[in-house]
């Protein structure tokens, strides 16, 4: 009976060791280009296992893999994976294959996957955008983005492709990669010239987004819902750190004198044209918003207060594709706007164009109280403004081989159409409290127009790795001017006229801007020599005639109407050498030369009071960026820089143009470049960024309000004095949770200012302020996105010797995505407690001036947009925001 048992027993443990042999039994095959059914059998006959299939089923499938230690469900997982097939064990050693509606799925044992990200001398890039992408479908899996020393790490297993992508550089898509355990990988990326990578990245819905990178920030806007149907403008004034006054004036962190520049490139246009050219452009044409505190020799050394750059949208699917917007706002008036934008790629060639209107009326409500020679005078005005904006480009590009491309655009900018303002302005005795005498006055434009016109061809050459040459050619032509009846009544308390006068103005405005640029990059010993030199020129006609209109007829005023001609010529050259001295600090010196020559004129009607002011002048403009990775997550930068702000042309023209009878504006033949230097020091560490900046500004220049005679204000631009800003910024990304993204950005400044309007009018201002802004997007269920934003300026100095209030917004938007993210919808409201105002106080001796203001700023806003077209898995991806920095 023990014998009996003891063989039993043997013949059972023999039976479950012979099984579990079969079952750990390792897969090593490799197979190229089989038949399915063919790779199944070779499994069966290698595992000693039955796999039952129907031969119909996998006759059109060839496989082509390599099964290394695998088991059979390993082996038979990777064969089938993302394929309409499902396996099941139906007995020990016996499997069935059936087809099914579902692509089947590999179970994931991730590994982990890391590696670094760099450029062509090997320096690691920060914040590049690492994605896994589907071998099959070209789609992104899942993505993350490079730490300060260019590291990555991702979860995954199996077949995949990696992309990394970072502004500045062309994109990489890498072969194949077989993940089968953990692995590293470095991705080098070359400078964005002409580098075709194939792949489209479909993930998941950005959100706008804020980041800085050696002290410089750079603000995304993309799917904002509160900025969706608005201008660029818009996107402008809700940039953390950036404040547009109420004359357009556009500052960064409290320092005036910001030069805003298009895709690494000058406008050589000054406020006022720059401004109708952002109303003009929509909000979806802005890629991203660069804030340059401390500009290195490679840009132009225009823009005391720093860079704006506005970098627009450049990418082409291949194939093609439409994109249609569509929205209105209301508050006081309904306003609408559509875009219509399309881009074509076939292999070498790309093609993308934009139109985009916003039609219906502005309001703003503003006014002004003073005191002078013993009056008060108050004035508040209605403002409508019932201009149009239409704008449109055309781009394109043609790679003639790997190392050769030309590209091209055509824009057009249009603004036009009529406004109108009102004025009361109420004259009071203060002494004897006694209402003297009321003045009606408007102005009313019957035409106003501000078009430009412009036209681009540029030529990129990388004969070898780490050397470019590039050549840029740009033309662009500003036609401004409007038509103005100004109807100036005065009555007493009782109604009775005392006079009533009609004037008519007519302004015109012309100016054609040449710029041709050359720029080279060469490697040189272990770093980089950039160089380059650049030409523009500037001619501008402003005409203004003034009218006194009687009986109907215009009798010309030759004492105000006049032509002002202004020419400038800059040639500019640059040398920018960065020099890695290790993995962890690297050196950036540059040097640039500026020589101006300008000449304004001034023709008068009747030839007596004819002027030319003629200069010419060389400047040099040093810069210096030292920059310490201090480990993996933490960076530290140290920079200088100097600038120059050169007088605006229209700043130059003498004559005095009348606002109102009692308001005026004068042009300063006189003023002088403004000059600045900067020394700023940054610290970051992984989404926390710390900036300290000093800046000095001589020659410091601001438009003031002065007296004119005993009862009149003129607005005139002057050299005042010298300023000092010590400041501190604080920049932070925070995830409170998953479905909660949060961006604070902090600005707190010290100013201090020694001016002096004349010899008897001298200040000393100084203040601290601060400026706050709040951005959150929150993704709620049913895939809704909400965002509440918020910005606050403290109680600060102006431009001058005013003192601006406090103001602030909070803009709300809910949106979601349809049909595949094609279809996007945003409902909006901004400025929710209609906070955003322009409220300051200045005074000298004898004088006290309040003024007061804001616009039709609260809106709510619905767009709706959609996307459709044929793509195919390539994308012509180019970035020519650096073409090259003119």
């Amino acid at each position: 009976m023990k014998l009996k048992f003891f063989l039993i027993f043997c013949l059972v443990v023999w039976h479950s060791l012979n099984l579990f042999a079969q079952q750990d039994k390792l897969i090593n095959i490799e197979l190229q280009n089989v038949p399915l059914s063919e790779a199944l059998k070779s499994i069966e006959k290698e595992s000693e296992t039955h796999i039952l299939f129907d031969y119909a089923d996998v006759e059109s499938y060839l496989v082509t893999c390599k099964l290394e230690k695998m088991s059979v469900e390993q082996a038979l997982g990777q064969l089938l994976a993302d394929k309409y097939f499902l396996f099941k064990k139906v007995r020990d050693n016996t499997y069935v294959i059936q087809k099914s509606k579902t692509v089947y799925k590999i179970p994931t044992i991730d590994y982990e996957l890391s590696g670094v990200v760099c450029d062509s001398l090997n320096h690691p890039i920060d914040a590049a955008v690492v994605s896994l992408i589907d071998v099959q479908t070209g789609a992104s899996i899942d993505q993350c983005i490079t730490s300060f020393k260019g590291f990555f790490s991702i979860k995954t297993a199996g077949n995949i492709q990696l992309y990394a992508s970072c502004l500045g550089f062309s994109p990489y898509l890498s072969d194949t990669i077989k993940v089968n355990g953990d692995s590293f990988i470095k991705i080098q990326l070359r400078s964005a010239s002409i580098q075709l990578e194939d792949v489209v990245v479909v993930g998941e819905k950005q959100t706008p987004s804020v980041r800085v990178t050696n002290g410089n920030l750079l603000f995304v806007p993309k799917n904002s819902g509160i900025l969706a149907g608005s201008s660029a403008l818009d996107v402008l004034k809700r940039t953390p750190g950036v404040f547009v006054d109420s004359n357009d004036n556009i500052s960064i962190g409290g320092r005036n004198g910001a030069l805003v520049i298009f895709n690494g490139k000058s406008t050589y246009m000054k406020q006022e044209e720059v401004v109708a050219l952002l109303k003009s452009m929509s909000s979806t044409s802005v890629a991203s918003v660069e804030i340059i505190n401390n500009p290195s020799a490679q840009y132009d050394a225009e823009g005391s207060g720093g860079i704006i750059n506005i970098n627009t949208n450049k990418q082409h699917n291949e194939g093609y594709s439409f994109y249609m917007n569509n929205g209105a706002s209301y508050w006081n008036n309904l306003r609408q706007n559509t875009e219509l934008s399309f881009s074509y790629t076939n292999h070498k060639f790309s093609m993308m164009g934009n139109y985009h209107h916003q039609f219906g009326y502005y309001d703003l409500d503003y006014g002004m109280r003073r005191i002078q020679s013993g009056k008060e005078y108050y004035s508040p005005t209605d403002d409508t403004d019932k201009r149009k904006t239409i704008a449109g480009n055309l781009d394109f590009e043609y790679k003639f081989n790997d190392k050769n491309l030309v590209g091209g655009q055509l824009t057009a900018n249009t603004l036009f159409g009529p406004g109108q303002t009102t004025t009361t302005t109420e004259i009071t005795d203060i002494e004897r409290n006694e209402l003297e005498q009321i003045l009606y006055a408007q102005n009313i434009y019957y035409k106003q127009k501000g078009n430009r016109y412009g036209a681009n061809l540029y030529y990129v050459s990388t004969p070898k790795e780490g050397v470019r040459y590039t050549l840029d050619a740009n033309y662009a032509w500003f036609d401004g001017g409007s038509g103005n009846l100004q109807p100036n009544i005065y009555k007493r308390p009782d109604g009775e006229t005392l006079s009533d006068l009609l004037y008519r103005s007519v302004n015109s405005r012309n100016i054609h801007i040449y710029a041709l640029a050359y720029n080279q990059n060469h490697k040189l010993g272990k770093g980089e020599l950039k160089s380059g030199l650049k030409y523009s020129n500037v001619n501008a006609d402003n005409g203004y005639q003034f009218y006194e209109v009687k009986n109907e007829q215009d009798i010309i005023d030759e004492t105000q109407s006049n032509d002002f001609t202004y020419k400038e010529k800059i040639l500019a050259a640059y040398l920018l050498y960065a020099y890695p001295f290790n993995e962890k600090w690297n050196l950036e010196i540059g040097l640039r030369g500026e020589q101006t020559w300008s000449d304004g004129r001034l023709f008068t009607i009747d030839g007596i009071h004819d002027k030319e002011n003629k200069r010419s002048y060389f400047d040099v403009f040093p810069s210096l960026n030292l920059n310490c990775q201090l480990s993996d997550e933490q960076s530290l930068s140290v920079s200088y820089g100097s600038r120059i702000d050169r007088p605006a042309y229209q700043d130059l023209n003498p004559f005095e143009y009348l606002l109102d009878e009692l308001s005026y504006w004068k042009g300063n033949p006189f003023l002088s470049p403004q000059k600045t230097h900067r020394v700023t020091a940054a610290y970051s560490k992984n989404k926390l960024s710390l900036i300290a900046a000093y800046t000095y500004m001589k020659d410091y220049k601001a438009q003031i309000t002065d007296t004119l005679s005993s009862n009149k204000v003129i607005m005139t631009p002057r050299n005042i004095g010298k300023q000092q800003q010590f400041s501190i910024t604080l920049n932070w990304g925070i995830n409170p949770t998953k479905w909660w993204n949060m961006n604070l950005n902090m600005i707190g400044y010290y100013i201090n200012k020694d001016i002096a309007f004349d010899a008897s009018r001298k200040f000393k201002k100084e203040a601290v302020a601060g400026i706050f802004t709040l951005m959150n997007t929150f993704r709620l269920p049913c895939k809704f996105q909400l965002e509440i934003n918020g910005a606050f300026s403290t109680k600060r100095l102006g431009a001058a010797n005013e003192e601006m209030e406090p103001t602030g917004y909070v803009d709300l938007a809910i949106g979601r995505s349809f049909m595949k993210k094609r279809l996007n919808v945003n409902l909006s409201l901004t400025d929710l407690f209609w906070t955003n105002n322009w409220d300051n106080y200045s005074s000298f001796p004898g004088f006290k001036l309040w003024n007061w203001g804001k616009g039709e700023s609260r809106q709510i806003k619905l767009n709706v947009s959609y996307r459709f077209g044929k793509e195919r898995s390539k994308t012509h991806h180019q970035d020519f925001k650096e073409i090259e920095r003119l």
